[in-house]
């Protein structure tokens, strides 16, 4: 379960883990700063925020007293994630993005399957499959390259991995999107990249 619930936050932002390429093309991405509050499955929120190919997303738990934020670097397609653990120092471990994460993939490729609206904005249906889920995924994105929904369906029933709840285009601080000073980084094996939710969760 722990897995799963990473895994629909990677996918509602990013989009894809390995998509088919059946008649597929470049899907849009991010082109402006913004911020953004969503919602995940089984009550998870976040804060998500862009800047010149740079992501920001800060993940509440209650297993972490200020929660987990992760530092995405699309041009080099890396993430550090940054964990404040009771009793310990912060915590900061650096991994390469899953392969085919969206905004990392200069080849992200899905087939439109039609035009929707989210929080009065409209928006393109992209289609595409993953090898993370048994179904097809849909995203609805923004001609500018805002994710604002991102579904599927389990067991026959849809299910949400991703909604925007407030959009706000606006220049965001360039400070909020790299390493703060004095925090060391772990880099982590991708051979131990699943023992990541396991610590966060």
């Amino acid at each position: 379960m722990r897995r799963y619930r990473i895994a629909c936050w990677m996918l509602g932002i990013g989009m894809s883990l390995g998509i088919a390429r059946v008649a597929a093309e470049p899907m849009p991405a991010p082109g402006v700063d913004y911020r953004a509050r969503a919602r995940a499955p089984q009550g998870v929120e976040m804060s998500v925020a862009h800047h010149e190919g740079r992501l920001r997303m800060e993940i509440d738990s209650d297993n972490l007293s200020n929660g987990m934020v992760s530092l995405i670097d699309l041009g080099r397609h890396d993430m550090i994630v940054l964990m404040d653990m009771p009793g310990m120092d912060r915590i900061a471990v650096e991994m390469d993005l899953p392969p085919g994460f969206s905004y990392s993939d200069a080849n992200r490729q899905g087939i439109r399957a039609g035009t929707g609206e989210v929080l009065g904005e409209a928006c393109e249906l992209w289609r595409f499959e993953t090898k993370a889920l048994a179904q097809p995924v849909e995203s609805c994105i923004t001609a500018d390259g805002i994710v604002l929904k991102t579904s599927t369906s389990v067991d026959g029933k849809p299910l949400v991995l991703f909604e925007v709840l407030e959009l706000e285009r606006a220049p965001q601080d360039p400070a909020r999107f790299v390493l703060p000073k004095g925090v060391k980084v772990r880099r982590l094996p991708s051979s131990m990249r699943s023992l990541l939710p396991d610590l966060v969760r």
